[in-house]
């Protein structure tokens, strides 16, 4: 009785080997094949994802550039509105003078007929 309990109790296991039914293996290696598309499809979304930033950054930039060129143009039709403001105030002042130069003119000229006209009555007459 002494003898085989020793020999039962020395028997080793060998883990390193695992037998499976043939169903569970099939699973196991479908299973393994499903993980490692899957994998395989969150590195590409992954991929993807970073592409998609690197787009919707450059797409950023582009909109701060156009932003900024809006600013300019808007700045620009200012000053032109200003400097359109300047010329036609200028142009107002220029016919405002141009017409008392013209009364002046008139009123000169009406002066100097009639202060001609008497002195040369005045001549004849004497």
């Amino acid at each position: 009785m002494i003898l085989p309990f020793p020999l039962l109790s020395q028997v080793k296991k060998d883990t390193s080997m695992v037998c499976l039914p043939y169903s569970v293996a099939k699973q196991v290696a479908l299973d393994l094949n499903k993980l490692d598309s899957i994998i395989e499809i969150n590195n590409l979304t992954n991929e993807e994802l970073k592409q998609t930033e690197r787009k919707v950054i450059y797409k950023d930039s582009i909109i701060t550039v156009m932003k900024e060129k809006e600013v300019n143009y808007e700045t620009i039709i200012t000053k032109e509105r200003e400097k359109f403001k300047i010329v036609d105030d200028q142009n107002t002042n220029l016919r405002d003078e141009l017409t008392k130069v013209r009364r002046r003119r008139t009123f000169l000229e009406i002066f100097g007929g009639a202060v001609i006209g008497t002195l040369g009555g005045i001549l004849i007459l004497k």
